[in-house]
């Protein structure tokens, strides 16, 4: 499985609370298996459980489910291509750059 194998769980499992869990559950995991890629892992992990913490026992409105994902997924793609890159210093500038992401996205509440 490769980073980019996460967005289909998500996809598969309707971009719900449970798909986010099982995802960071995945992170964990690779984490320990694949320690060359632990710091991308371990920034979808946060970002997957920052969603779960927020939504779990929510309503969770497609609109927010929709955009939820393409900031995860955008977060994915950039780690994914990451990993093709020979320059250690391009690594580290997109794991910082996505840190930043993470760390500064505000996660809408659903007023349903």
């Amino acid at each position: 499985m490769s980073i980019s194998d996460l967005m289909g769980i998500i996809e598969s499992q309707n971009k719900g609370v449970r798909a986010y869990s099982e995802c960071a559950r995945i992170c964990q995991e690779r984490i320990s298996t694949h320690p060359e890629q632990a710091a991308a892992y371990y920034l979808l992990k946060i970002a997957a459980n920052r969603f779960v913490d927020v939504y779990d026992d929510q309503p969770l409105v497609s609109t927010i489910a929709d955009n939820e994902f393409l900031n995860f997924k955008s977060y994915v793609d950039q780690l994914d291509a990451s990993e093709q890159e020979a320059d250690p210093t391009k690594k580290l500038d997109t794991l910082n750059r996505i840190a930043s992401k993470i760390a500064n996205h505000k996660i809408l509440r659903s007023d349903v």
